[in-house]
């Protein structure tokens, strides 16, 4: 199971990172390693559960995809709000085109927009809603198959 510590589940990258000038080649290796992350997600031998305590944003967006199941406490969001400074989430998209459905997953992409807790269990996109408390318990359950 993953869960984030704190008041976000995982803000993603550092945004400014991406609009300083730096060589290429660099910038390339860091997309690189998330999408190596994604890949061995995918061949895990068992299923992966987020336990989304708060925001999942840009690639804390795309770990929680790359999971193959999920909960969520219901202040929870998610989102690609790099979209607004010209960031495009190539990396993160393949994972999250496999969880949502198509023009959501544009619409994220494309303007930048927050989905909250309960449009992303209404779309699949996370299993259950619980209170920020039960969260662990709950994905512990799903992990389990206790549900």
């Amino acid at each position: 199971m993953i869960v984030g510590s704190g008041d976000a589940f995982s803000a993603g990258a550092d945004l400014h990172s991406f609009v300083e000038p730096r060589p290429p080649l660099a910038q390339a290796l860091e997309r690189r390693e998330l999408g190596s992350l994604f890949l061995l997600m995918d061949r895990f031998p068992k299923p992966l559960v987020a336990a989304v305590n708060g925001d999942a944003l840009g690639a804390g967006f795309g770990l929680v995809a790359a999971c193959q199941l999920a909960v969520a406490s219901r202040t929870a969001r998610f989102g690609l709000p790099g979209v607004r400074l010209g960031i495009m989430p190539l990396t993160i998209m393949p994972a999250v085109f496999r969880t949502l459905p198509r023009k959501l997953g544009l619409e994220l992409m494309l303007t930048g927009r927050l989905m909250t807790a309960s449009e992303a269990h209404a779309a699949g996109f996370v299993n259950d809603l619980v209170e920020a408390a039960g969260l662990v318990d709950a994905g512990l359950r799903l992990a389990t198959g206790l549900r």
